[in-house]
């Protein structure tokens, strides 16, 4: 297969690739096993700056062996602004569904009760909660949160590897 790319469509790849790599491998301390076979392909699309004469957005770290964005193009690529932007909005979609959660299941006598409900009654309690947080982070973000010790006892959730 060939694909014909200019060299601004190749730019708008390289940002694309660049968001794959981060959501892949961006959080991990070791590398996923799962996701060789895309970093060696994203690897081999990073190489070909090279050749174009980008070498000033891609560069080649001989001591890990890997092709990396520059510090040039993590300034002016789109990015990382659209990963930031990502992560903010997932953020807040997280906490506030954790905590719309946790709330229901209080009132509802527990996660298995809350989960028993049909979706229309657990809608029914969850929206006036998950509206409450939602005005309260949109005024406030987290300045009032608090963690409060002895209370909970729930599971961990494990955030990364």
């Amino acid at each position: 297969m060939n694909i014909e790319l200019s060299t601004s469509e190749y730019k708008d790849l390289l940002d694309i690739l660049h968001i794959a790599d981060v959501v892949m491998s961006g959080h991990r301390r070791e590398e996923d096993k799962r996701t060789k076979q895309q970093r060696t392909l994203i690897q081999k699309l990073y190489a070909l700056a090279q050749g174009e004469g980008l070498n000033r957005l891609i560069a080649y770290n001989a001591t890990a062996q890997l092709h990396v964005p520059t510090a040039e193009f993590e300034e002016t690529s789109v990015a990382h602004r659209a990963i930031d932007e990502f992560s903010d909005h997932l953020f807040w979609d997280e906490l506030i569904g954790r905590l719309t959660a946790r709330d229901a299941s209080q009132i509802a006598g527990g996660m298995d009760a809350l989960n028993a409900l049909n979706d229309h009654d657990r809608q029914a309690m969850e929206q006036p909660i998950r509206q409450r947080y939602i005005q309260e982070f949109s005024a406030n973000g987290i300045a009032n949160l608090l963690i409060v010790e002895g209370i909970g006892g729930g599971s961990l959730i494990k955030t990364s590897d």
